[in-house]
């Protein structure tokens, strides 16, 4: 029979401890960790926190307050952090409608139509739809930058403002979105005409002649509301009397897509 000493059974606790310590680095392992990453690591670097010290009634409480008092960075940082650490509670949906209010006040507009139009798609039957989809609008309305670059950003807000009117049209965002779909709609009309003087004042008639109908026939309110109509009708008579003449082939603007 094998007999083990007193010293010999000391020697065995060891081996039994690497043992455990290495069963232990193959589950943990499985979390991204390691007995190297234990024995390496910088015991004094800085690492992220995992845990947050409010729960999100705290955190929703405390963005809307700061929401109240147009603190909308901070605002924003808290309904990130519900978006975060609470995504399944029922405050998250607070969050995803809030934090897109605070990049409206912080007059960051690609950000806020992005936020706003991500609630969209997640809670597209939700109540307050019709003022997200106004506040998208309003966004890119916003973001518009001038009457001489091509307004995208205008269209884009017209196709939410029309989304309104269109599947809400009782609700109180309706009527607003009526009096900003003008608004865009004499953006459009300016750049349209910026565009049709050019081609006017190098006479190219054809080209100048298709704008200046365009907007006549599409966008008679926006047109009248600038007191476009008397220019407009003046420079037509002298395209339907020039453009004729020109020749057939595309001018050199229209070739290049301007």
């Amino acid at each position: 029979m094998l007999c083990i000493s007193g010293r010999s059974k000391l020697a065995f606790r060891p081996l039994g401890l690497l043992l455990l310590l290495i069963a232990f680095s193959v589950v943990s392992g499985c979390a991204g960790s390691s007995l190297s990453d234990f024995h390496l690591s910088n015991p004094f670097a800085k690492k992220k926190p995992t845990t947050i010290d409010k729960t999100a009634e705290q955190l929703a409480l405390s963005g809307m307050a700061k929401l109240e008092k147009k603190n909308y960075e901070m605002a924003a940082e808290e309904f990130k952090k519900i978006k975060e650490h609470y995504p399944y509670s029922k405050y998250a949906i607070l969050a995803e409608l809030k934090l897109g209010d605070a990049y409206f006040g912080e007059q960051k507009y690609g950000e806020a139509a992005l936020s706003y139009e991500e609630f969209v798609r997640l809670h597209p039957r939700n109540e307050v739809i019709p003022y997200v989809l106004y506040q998208v609008g309003m966004s890119h309305f916003l973001s518009f930058s001038s009457v001489d670059r091509d307004p995208d950003e205008t269209k884009l807000a017209i196709t939410s403002f029309e989304k309104v009117v269109q599947n809400f049209p009782q609700s109180e965002y309706a009527a607003k979105s009526e009096k900003q779909l003008l608004e865009c709609r004499k953006r459009v009309i300016s750049h349209m005409f910026s565009v049709a003087k050019q081609y006017y004042g190098l006479k190219c008639y054809s080209a100048a002649k298709r704008r200046l109908d365009t907007m006549i026939q599409q966008y008679p309110e926006a047109v009248a509301d600038l007191g476009y109509g008397p220019l407009i009708q003046k420079m037509l008579a002298k395209c339907d009397k020039e453009a004729p003449k020109e020749e057939r082939k595309p001018d050199i603007w229209t070739r290049i897509g301007f």
